[in-house]
């Protein structure tokens, strides 16, 4: 495993003098860092941004309507997309219910058709491979942010253990 980020290279990465200069357009980069980080540096960042979760909820947010405008587009496309299929499926149809076509004209037609189909079972597939994407992204921006959320209250749980055990050692003495 390699080291962990030490602050100056924390720092140096987000291109910020100190963590009070950590803005919003950052907490992502910040929070998919933590793990790599040594964790006195994650909790002398996290001291000083004390708004982190409530910025990294807003991020996750503006995410949350990005995808939706994603996917609603997606929506569109797709709708527009087997809209102009079902056309073509429908004109194949029609073209094939003329008596006069040769067999070669109707196993032209029915080719066609499976041709399109095909294209629609290609488009379901990306379709799905989108959202997949799309779960992957959102899965891993959310991970990230727990990730550095929960390091932080690691090291607040870990502080308040050790203040706890000074107070006993000097009420022994």
């Amino acid at each position: 495993m390699a080291r962990p980020y030490t602050e100056q290279q924390v720092l140096k990465k987000l291109d910020i003098p100190d963590f009070r200069h950590l803005t919003k357009e950052k907490v992502i980069a910040f929070a998919t860092m933590v793990p790599k980080m040594n964790p006195e540096v994650a909790k002398k960042a996290l001291e000083q941004f004390p708004n982190f979760a409530s910025t990294s909820l807003d991020v996750l947010k503006e995410y949350r309507s990005v995808i939706q405008e994603a996917m609603e587009d997606d929506r569109e496309s797709m709708r527009s997309c087997y809209d102009m299929y079902n056309r073509v499926m429908d004109s194949l149809e029609k073209m094939l219910d003329n008596d006069d076509l040769t067999f070669e004209q109707k196993t032209y037609i029915l080719d066609q058709m499976q041709e399109v189909a095909a294209a629609v079972a290609d488009k379901d597939s990306e379709k799905s491979r989108n959202r997949l994407k799309l779960i992957g992204v959102i899965g891993g921006v959310a991970a990230a942010i727990v990730a550095a959320l929960a390091s932080s209250l690691g090291g607040n749980i870990a502080l308040k253990e050790s203040n706890n055990i000074d107070d006993d050692n000097i009420t022994d003495l």
